[in-house]
């Protein structure tokens, strides 16, 4: 059987951002569109306990929603919003010109599985929609551990998947059904679409998620989850580098 565009986006997640350069420049009103997306970001922005002098890092930041969720706790601090898609930079760029002057934002082009940071130098690392997206999200649990510095915290949001029998079946209709066609008319691309409902199907579920942190030496791992029907099929995570 041919594989699909998805099927292969999946094999080979390095390609990934490049499918993401294809809508870059209309994926905020796509999610905008989404009920609770950016609320969600906030919330999970929120589990950072933040003083306001720290450097962080917002890994696969994309146009900067994720940024959003903290930036107004950083006073003297500063933010590093890494992520592999030129085109999602280049949005975040614009939004964020005004703090790039002033230094409070930098902007960074970078893969997410091969950071050029210094080990033990980051007080906070945020990963939105990031982790999934990994081609190997055991060893990419391990890099972000050395480079937080000791009480350093993390906090992973994405798409996980309840363990309840509903929750898979649950996610195929309402992607399948009205994520991939909503975001192809909006977008015009459905190729990273469908690879997002394929990649949330396979993706770890709560609990493993919370194993893997604790197998990578993280401590005081905590699941928050996401009001209403989104308690479902998204999901944060909030760890500390002891």
């Amino acid at each position: 059987m041919q594989k699909t565009s998805a099927d292969i986006l999946f094999e080979n997640k390095k390609i990934v951002p490049k499918e993401f350069n294809k809508v870059a420049n209309k994926y905020d009103f796509a999610t905008a569109m989404s009920q609770g997306y950016q609320e969600d970001l906030n919330r999970s922005g929120n589990l950072l306990l933040l003083k306001g002098d720290e450097l962080i890092i917002d890994l696969c930041c994309g146009t900067g929603k994720s940024t959003l969720s903290f930036l107004s706790k950083i006073t003297t601090g500063k933010v590093i919003c890494i992520d592999n898609s030129e085109g999602m930079l280049e949005v975040a760029k614009q939004k964020f010109a005004k703090e790039i002057e002033l230094g409070k934002v930098e902007i960074s082009l970078q893969d997410a599985m091969n950071l050029n940071i210094a080990p033990n130098s980051v007080d906070a690392i945020f990963m939105a929609y990031g982790l999934r997206n990994m081609p190997d999200y055991e060893q990419c649990i391990a890099n972000l551990f050395s480079l937080l510095k000791p009480g350093g915290q993390l906090v992973i949001h994405d798409y996980s998947l309840s363990e309840v029998w509903c929750a898979k079946p649950l996610w195929a209709i309402l992607g399948y059904g009205f994520i991939v066609p909503f975001c192809t008319v909006v977008s015009g691309s459905a190729n990273i679409y469908t690879y997002l409902i394929k990649s949330v199907l396979k993706f770890l579920n709560p609990t493993q998620i919370k194993s893997l942190l604790e197998k990578k030496g993280f401590e005081n791992v905590t699941i928050h989850h996401h009001p209403s029907w989104r308690s479902l099929f998204f999901h944060s995570f909030r760890a500390v580098k002891k």
